[in-house]
């Protein structure tokens, strides 16, 4: 019997989304998530944090706006 379309995939089939932000080369943060998603290295922390939040939003995932060195 085919399934449903309508009918949301099982949980644990669902990627999840974590994004952090990551310091890069002293200078540079990116947003990295869990998913394997990097954004460009950006001179500019609020830029990355906004690109990492976007990503965030986009795959219902959870942001950290904490700048960990990489």
């Amino acid at each position: 019997m085919p399934e449903d379309p309508q009918q949301a995939p099982p949980q644990e089939s669902i990627m999840q989304h974590e994004v952090r932000l990551v310091r890069v080369q002293q200078h540079f943060v990116q947003a990295a998530c869990s998913c394997g998603w990097v954004s460009a290295a950006r001179r500019s922390e609020s830029l990355a944090a906004e690109e990492g939040r976007d990503h965030a939003i986009l795959y219902d995932g959870a942001f950290s706006a904490e700048v960990f060195e990489g």
